[in-house]
């Protein structure tokens, strides 16, 4: 084990057991059980902004920009403007819409809005896709490490799984906000560093860069435009699946549930977009440029860029600019973690329970789950690793019509049969346009699972409520809304 990776797993050890310990020993004194989930809806400003902009700085963000850009160019920081336009939607819509209601997971709210079976069938598919998301950060954590350690990406990502899992598995949702607000500090101090540092240590600096891609014919790497087909399949399918999916996804939308009102979650966007939207621009370019050196182009588009990090720059700053990757990978992979567990806790168990479980007992299963949860992630990244973007986009297809029944049941009309009806509709759509070759037969090659979903999604819901009269009113217009000042 190299002086690189003991001085990062330090540094993390340090800070996650050493806040984890102190929330315990706080919550011991103070004669309060954990509140795994919500952290006691208590969350300010701070707090919650640096949670929710780096929530959204996982593997994605991270390794999976560096992998994509590698491969297609500039045009993978749609990936990120996605983003941004989403903390935009999540602070200034679903986020205060969502704490007004009080819920404390998705499908409850689904449950409130059209009853307890839809309840049941939003948990399940919710929690199996953010499981998904889990294996994504699991192999991410992998890369990070092996890139460090020389190890390989299986037993890397076994060792990222345990250190995510103690990441969230002491304190919940408050210990995790206490240790982004450090690792958000490390990390962009890092980040700028690095990025003025490497314009002095690439071979031919960023002229030999772009140099190289104007040579070999590939100038459209170069901007953030690329070609047509690049901007519609990738960028605008980014932005579809991103946008529609994440603003009312589990994983996010526990920290907005954990503020301590509207109008934390609203200031919050002055701070998160910015943190979350230009972060992005730093992996864009390490893939860019280890395109095109030959020592680190031939490891491939998974590891290339990590790679580059280690070998060029001095080891202080690797130290810091790991300990700070990796903190926004074990924030993703700690908050991805506890949406399914809280999900499985409360929608699944709880909701099923008469009269609900204790708080005691629902500690102790977010707990366990979470533990399952990191138990089984990191085995899979022995036998699958996808191209991460990709892999996301198309899990966020899933939760895609999640967005229209609920805006439209706060807002509009709730009836069950129409959000039963989008709902199936969107997901046998979403099978058929992964696992047949429909798209083409019809003539929509141009459309990625998103697309297709949101335009399904939207139709269904409007044609629907406004074919059928016996709709009951939005949640927010009738006098049944219990909301929650």
């Amino acid at each position: 084990m190299n002086s690189i990776l003991i001085l990062v797993l330090v540094y993390n050890i340090i800070v996650i057991c050493g806040i984890g310990k102190y929330l315990s020993y706080k919550a011991k004194q103070q004669q309060q059980i954990t509140d795994m989930a919500l952290g006691g809806r208590d969350a300010g400003v701070a707090m919650f902004s640096v949670t929710i902009a780096i929530t959204y700085l996982g593997s994605a963000h991270v390794y999976g920009l560096m992998e994509m850009s590698f491969a297609i160019g500039a045009v993978a920081l749609w990936f990120c403007f996605a983003h941004t336009i989403l903390l935009c939607v999540i602070c200034l819509g679903t986020g205060p819409w969502i704490r007004r209601v009080g819920s404390a997971t998705i499908p409850e709210l689904i449950g409130k809005l059209y009853g307890k079976k839809l309840r049941t069938y939003t948990a399940c598919v919710g929690a199996m896709v953010v499981f998904g998301l889990v294996t994504l950060e699991t192999q991410t954590l992998g890369i990070g490490i092996s890139a460090m350690s020389g190890w390989s990406l299986g037993w890397s990502a076994v060792l990222g799984a345990a250190i995510g899992t103690a990441y969230v598995c002491m304190g919940g949702i408050k210990q995790t906000m206490w240790v982004n607000l450090v690792n958000a500090v490390v990390m962009y101090t890092a980040v700028i560093i690095a990025g003025i540092y490497l314009a002095f240590v690439l071979p031919d600096g960023w002229q030999g860069v772009t140099q190289h891609y104007v040579d070999s014919g590939e100038e459209f790497k170069l901007s953030i435009l690329g070609t047509p087909d690049l901007l519609v399949g990738f960028g605008l399918a980014a932005i579809f699946s991103v946008v529609f999916s994440q603003s009312v996804n589990q994983q996010g939308m526990q920290a907005a549930m954990s503020a301590k009102n509207e109008q934390t979650i609203k200031k919050a966007l002055w701070i998160a977009a910015p943190i979350n939207g230009l972060f992005g621009v730093f992996p864009v370019l390490v893939g860019l440029a280890a395109a095109t050196i030959p020592e680190f182009a031939q490891l491939g588009p998974k590891l290339a860029g990590a790679r580059l990090i280690v070998e060029l720059l001095p080891t202080w700053l690797v130290v810091l600019l790991q300990a700070g990757f990796l903190g926004a990978l074990l924030s993703t992979f700690a908050m991805s973690a506890l949406a399914p567990a809280t999900i499985f806790a409360k929608d699944i168990i709880g909701a099923n329970v008469e009269g609900g479980l204790s708080p005691a007992k629902e500690k102790a299963l977010i707990r366990r789950t979470i533990i399952v949860i990191g138990v089984l992630a990191s085995p899979m990244t022995f036998y699958l690793q996808p191209n991460v973007i990709p892999a996301i986009t198309w899990l966020f297809a899933w939760l895609v019509p999640f967005f229209f029944i609920i805006v439209s049941g706060l807002f509009w009309k709730r009836n069950t049969k129409i959000a039963t009806l989008v709902l199936l509709s969107c997901w046998l759509v979403n099978l058929f346009w992964s696992f047949t070759d429909i798209k083409h037969h019809i003539g929509l090659p141009m459309l990625e699972n998103a697309h297709i979903v949101a335009l399904i999604a939207l139709i269904i819901t409007l044609v629907g409520n406004l074919v059928i009269r016996e709709s009951k009113n939005g949640l927010f217009h009738s006098e049944e809304a219990k909301l929650t000042p």
